[in-house]
């Protein structure tokens, strides 16, 4: 009786694709996560920090609450740009996050891939 090698290998943090394992130690550099986090660093802080995008979607939440539905004025209007300046300026740095955090997730992706497959 012929039985095949696991498909799948036991490590201190669960089981993986055997296959998936050979491969990546083959050509994948663990330190390219810490790249990722020293990017990741360099744009919260050029965009402030996760808290400044936080404030700035209340800022911005409580701007349209004025000019939507009426609501008293909370963000004293000569702190502020116009509304549309501030929704711009917001996606700015929403998409400068966003192309980081997705540079980051081909680095994250091969990881994934150790998923095991019990099929095989």
């Amino acid at each position: 009786m012929h039985i095949p090698p696991a498909s799948f290998r036991v490590t201190p943090y669960g089981e993986v694709d055997a296959k998936a394992l050979d491969s990546l130690r083959q050509d994948y550099e663990t330190s390219q996560l810490l790249s990722v986090v020293d990017r990741l660093d360099a744009c919260l802080a050029e965009i402030g920090g996760i808290g400044s995008i936080r404030d700035n979607f209340l800022r911005l939440h409580a701007m349209a609450l004025t000019v939507m539905e009426g609501s008293p004025l909370t963000v004293a209007a000569s702190d502020v740009d116009s509304i549309w300046e501030e929704a711009m300026a917001l996606q700015e740095d929403i998409s400068a996050l966003c192309s980081c955090l997705q540079g980051g997730s081909k680095h994250v992706d091969p990881l994934a891939a150790l998923a095991p497959d019990y099929q095989d």
